[in-house]
């Protein structure tokens, strides 16, 4: 089994701190373990979002919340792509961003 090429998703869910959806708001990869093409991506009505990692390793990613969409804030997390998660069907990391 070879793994090693594949990409996993990472979604998740951006919340304010009452736990509200924050819907517009652009969560982007801000360093990996290769250098990144320039992707954002847009959280819909529910506050959800889904990037793309490319191959395993760490990734920091940050939200940044469109104030005339909504509360005003940003979010820092870091993901760990693990190389099992690339093999598994589906491929798939969850995490949840809370605006502050």
């Amino acid at each position: 089994m070879n793994g090693s090429r594949s990409a996993v998703e990472i979604t998740g869910v951006v919340r304010d701190t009452s736990g509200t959806p924050v819907t517009g708001a652009h969560v982007l990869f801000t360093e990996g373990p290769q250098p990144l093409p320039d992707i954002a991506a847009l959280t819909d009505a529910e506050g959800r979002f889904s990037l793309v990692a490319p191959t395993a390793g760490e990734y920091r990613l940050i939200c940044r919340a469109d104030p005339l969409l909504g509360p005003s804030g940003t979010a820092e997390a870091t993901v760990r792509v693990e190389p099992s998660a690339q093999a598994a069907p589906q491929g798939r990391l969850s995490v949840e961003l809370t605006l502050g």
